[in-house]
């Protein structure tokens, strides 16, 4: 037998041995770790519009349908849950307001930094604060190799950190993912920024970013897709950008997310949406006054993620996690996003449109890796954006 034949051979062999072994092991054992990637794989497929069929074609509908149970059970859980701020703890400004020394102003404002690390790189960047502490303004954003040495209270790696307008940036990562998380301690400069020609066509959100002269910008609204062929121009669901209604809610387990005019982040399903200034709609909420409403990977599988939460004091954070890139981030679950606003206090927190429209935007630049099919860094055509002016 020649080399050629014996190479065929070899893999008929392991062809056989995949379909009448591996296969049926891996679809139905109940080992911990199998099962584990399984009901990913499943739930990760299925939450996508276009790449069903990976899960479909070659897993028996039983056991998707058992698999995605857990998603309708966490929508079960969120019915009738509505933000509620019932909590009266005092806000950023008023924390800040307690010090008229101007280091002390600063931690107050940024009370997720570590001190310790933080002196550790003041001292061996004086620049840093050579203006002042109210003048800082540090961006290792862009910075692939080079850290800044500067912790949170958390232990994640600080990014940027700008005083002046009221922005700390993270790294959060896991075995699974990376990403960014910023903090806005002035939620009264979030809104929601549209896209030029809403209803027809959609912009990267840097361009919505710098319609509006936004320093920061992430994603926000999903958008209708007909065949997979929508251009991005026409959000999904409710839309409302400073004081101006763009669209009604869809409702269904969808949630209206946004900011009252009291700077206060709800959600919920709302009856009368008056009371918002800036919002949007998408599901599934993760925490509403404090209760966590996810628990494992709520069926949404593991994707790149786009959330925003807020703390009792109304700092504003938004979440950007990249995913479907072996080596740098697989993605995460909703879950994950709940947890890493869990660990900074968040008493409101919600899932927002996730996928290839995931991508975070500062200082002029996209500072998360987006994954659409061309790897375009800016990402995709999108309605609207999370901004901060």
């Amino acid at each position: 037998m020649n080399r050629a034949a014996k190479f065929g051979l070899s893999m008929l062999t392991a062809i056989l041995f995949g379909l009448t072994i591996l296969y049926p092991f891996c679809l139905y054992t109940q080992n911990p770790v199998v099962a584990k990637w399984r009901t990913l794989y499943i739930e990760t497929a299925m939450s996508t519009l276009s790449h069903q069929w990976l899960a479909t074609t070659f897993i028996p509908q039983s056991i998707i349908d058992e698999v995605m149970k857990s998603r309708y059970m966490s929508q079960d859980l969120q019915d009738g849950k509505q933000s509620q701020w019932d909590m009266s703890g005092e806000t950023v400004q008023q924390r800040v307001e307690e010090y008229t020394d101007e280091q002390q102003r600063f931690f107050a404002q940024f009370d997720e930094l570590d001190r310790d690390s933080f002196f550790a790189f003041a001292k061996e960047h004086p620049d840093a604060t050579a203006d002042g502490y109210d003048r800082i303004d540090i961006d290792y954003c862009g910075r692939k190799d080079d850290v800044t040495g500067i912790k949170t209270t958390q232990g994640d790696d600080v990014r940027a950190i700008n005083a002046q307008a009221g922005i700390l940036i993270v790294e959060v990562k896991d075995d699974d993912y990376n990403g960014r998380l910023a903090f806005i301690k002035d939620a009264s400069r979030v809104s929601v920024g549209t896209t030029k020609s809403l209803f027809s066509h959609g912009q990267f959100v840097r361009n919505i970013a710098d319609r509006y002269s936004a320093l920061l910008a992430i994603n926000a609204s999903g958008f209708e897709d007909p065949g997979g062929n929508g251009n991005g121009g026409t959000p999904y669901g409710f839309v409302k950008s400073q004081g101006s209604k763009k669209r009604s809610a869809v409702g269904g387990d969808y949630k209206i997310i946004g900011f009252d005019e009291q700077n206060r982040l709800r959600i919920g399903r709302f009856s009368d949406t008056s009371q918002f200034r800036d919002a949007v709609e998408f599901t599934p909420a993760l925490i509403i006054d404090g209760e966590r409403l996810v628990r494992d990977s709520a069926g949404w599988g593991l994707q790149p993620r786009s959330a925003i939460g807020q703390k009792e004091d109304q700092t504003v954070m938004l979440l950007v996690v990249d995913g479907r890139q072996p080596g740098h981030s697989l993605g995460c679950t909703v879950n994950d996003c709940a947890s890493i606003f869990e660990r900074y206090g968040a008493v409101q927190a919600s899932n927002l449109d996730g996928g290839s429209s995931s991508v975070m935007y500062y200082n002029g630049r996209e500072i998360t890796r987006p994954t659409t099919a061309s790897m375009n860094e800016e990402g995709r055509y999108l309605p609207d954006a999370f901004i901060v002016t």
